[in-house]
């Protein structure tokens, strides 16, 4: 018998990752938790109020927490049954997909949560489709945010070592940020490890919903998103590779 053909084998993986996600009660439970704790605490800290640039900045934060913590053990904590199926020809592709299929139903799911709690204590922006337009922005960045879990749960050792790494990778995204640095983050370096954070184009894209949306930034901001998420899932792709040598 062959060996499975990629669309047989992206069913199966995608199949298999939804039962370890769900399959613990505990794992479960945090991930389903984390969106709408996060949620209140921004609600009530903006009770009663509009969102403010500095609100939208913290959305923005949120979603890429939980994406890169949702995904950064993802490869590692199964290292061992991965190099197995490797020996019987599994699909690098396929495995990584698999994982991000998973992973953007968990960013749908969180995006929806935080939305709802954050909202029933603030004024969000009201009509339809700037809510849609900032469920699609927040559940990219979680997304695009999961890629780069990925792609650090490919390099690490030990899922301790993803875990503790993730902070290090949050810190530039929040630090250099127009909201922090100010003018100081329109030239020179900082301009351009700006144009790398997924907090830029997430918060660029809020913020331009406050202010009317404008199609050409959301649209900018959504392909910029994706564009990373691309960048870490072909990354984490060439890194697997390697690692047959």
């Amino acid at each position: 018998m062959g060996r499975p053909d990629f669309r047989r084998q992206l069913d199966i993986l995608i199949d298999r990752n939804l039962a370890i996600q769900w399959g613990s009660r505990g794992t479960a439970a945090m991930i389903v938790a984390q969106a709408p704790v996060i949620g209140y605490f921004i609600g009530v800290a903006w009770k009663g109020q509009e969102a403010a640039p500095q609100t939208y900045f913290v959305m923005a934060v949120a979603a890429l927490w939980m994406g890169c913590m949702n995904a950064c053990t993802a490869v590692v904590q199964e290292r061992a049954v991965y190099e197995r199926e490797r020996m019987f020809e599994l699909d690098i592709r396929a495995y990584l997909l698999s994982k991000i299929a998973v992973l953007a139903v968990i960013a749908a799911a969180q995006t929806l949560l935080l939305l709802a709690v954050q909202g029933h204590f603030m004024r969000l922006a009201g009509g339809l489709l700037p809510p849609a337009l900032g469920f699609l922005t927040l559940a990219a960045a979680n997304l695009s945010a999961a890629g780069l879990g990925l792609l650090v749960s490919c390099f690490a050792r030990t899922p301790y070592g993803a875990v503790v790494t993730v902070p290090l990778l949050l810190i530039p995204q929040v630090l250099f940020s127009r909201i922090i640095l100010q003018q100081n983050v329109e030239s020179g370096v900082p301009a351009a490890i700006e144009k790398l954070t997924i907090t830029k184009w997430a918060y660029e894209a809020l913020t331009d919903l406050h202010d009317g949306a404008s199609w050409g930034v959301q649209l900018k901001c959504l392909l910029a998103l994706l564009a990373g998420l691309v960048a870490f899932l072909s990354a984490s792709y060439l890194k697997l590779r390697s690692d047959d040598n």
